[in-house]
């Protein structure tokens, strides 16, 4: 049973596990986007339950005779107005659904965490083991405190799985691209980046490589991080020349001041709703994300994650496609 199966890591992670073997029953809001989202990567699901991760009773009827859980689904917000319902929603999502798994018996139960449940500024790299992390805001706030629910079973020695996706890109989903998209697709539009940044890349497919590949009873709990690499500016700017063929510079810009662009955008859509990729915890990631540890996931799952250009030119490719770019972003593609 997956959750999330029509967002942009649900869906390639639902396409994983149907290319693997297994059969899939998604819990969907809008069984619409099945089609919308699934069909244009070459996954067809039919057997679904419609309902809301928060709703006890839906969850329980979605699980009932499945052998494993996959957990993607998560309330997305940047604005503060979202703020209260993220934080009531991703925990008690995270509760009701691993829960409702593992009183099913289901092995494993995998939960889709992020690298922000456990980013700190001033380490000198991410690995599984770090403590969760004191989140600023109330998207970090809410995976930490679902991450907690899913340590809590860990610790009990129950068969959870928790994945750390970082920045993922790669090809669309029907209309799913993942908020790293939209922050590529503005750097594409105006051309420039500051200099001290870091644009952390992994490639959906590999994650999504590393949720079927962990779909494996009998491990108890365990813990992989999927961060990529973290590209500097400079380099990431050399790629994006040679793939559009457009030019691309890197600013003299220090991270705090990015970081200070990013609290007044929070600001600014607190009291004019607009969505915008310039948020603080985007700048802070940017900024100061160290490299993650992926070995595990290399070392035991065997999953080799694609190099960052690869990534970024099927997702400009996609995203000139589904009319997110101009055309000519795409005329060496």
């Amino acid at each position: 049973m997956v959750t999330g199966a029509t967002g942009f890591v649900g869906a390639w992670t639902t396409k994983a596990l149907v290319d693997a073997g297994h059969e899939v029953r998604a819990l969907v809001r809008s069984p619409d986007r099945l089609d919308r989202n699934l069909e244009p990567i070459g996954v067809e699901v039919t057997d679904y339950v419609v309902g809301d991760m928060t709703d006890a009773p839906v969850v329980r009827r979605a699980v009932a005779g499945c052998d494993a859980v996959l957990h993607a689904a998560a309330f997305v917000s940047t604005s503060r107005r979202h703020a209260p319902a993220m934080l009531e929603a991703n925990p008690r999502g995270a509760q009701l659904v691993l829960g409702a798994g593992l009183d099913a018996g289901c092995d494993p139960v995998v939960h889709v965490s992020s690298v922000s449940a456990l980013f700190r500024p001033g380490l000198d790299r991410l690995h599984a083991d770090l403590p969760v992390a004191d989140a600023e805001t109330a998207y970090g706030r809410s995976k930490a405190t679902a991450e907690t629910v899913a340590r809590s079973l860990q610790a009990e020695g129950a068969p959870v799985t928790i994945t750390y996706p970082g920045g993922v890109l790669g090809p669309g989903a029907g209309d799913a691209f993942g908020e790293s998209a939209a922050g590529l697709a503005l750097l594409l539009r105006i051309r420039v980046s500051p200099r001290a940044a870091h644009f952390p890349i992994v490639d959906v497919r590999d994650v999504a490589a590393v949720h079927a590949a962990a779909m494996v009873p009998g491990r108890g709990p365990r813990r992989y991080l999927c961060g990529g690499k973290a590209v500097p500016i400079p380099e990431l700017a050399a790629i994006l020349n040679d793939i559009t063929g457009c030019r691309f510079a890197a600013a003299p810009v220090p991270g705090r001041v990015m970081r200070a662009v990013g609290s007044a955008a929070d600001g600014l859509t607190a009291v004019v709703p607009f969505h915008t990729p310039i948020t603080h915890e985007a700048m802070v990631v940017l900024t100061q994300l160290p490299p993650t540890d992926d070995r595990p996931a290399v070392d035991e799952l065997g999953v080799h994650f694609r190099p960052p250009r690869d990534t970024l030119a099927d997702t400009i490719a996609s995203l000139c496609e589904a009319g997110r770019l101009r055309r000519r972003m795409c005329t060496r593609l």
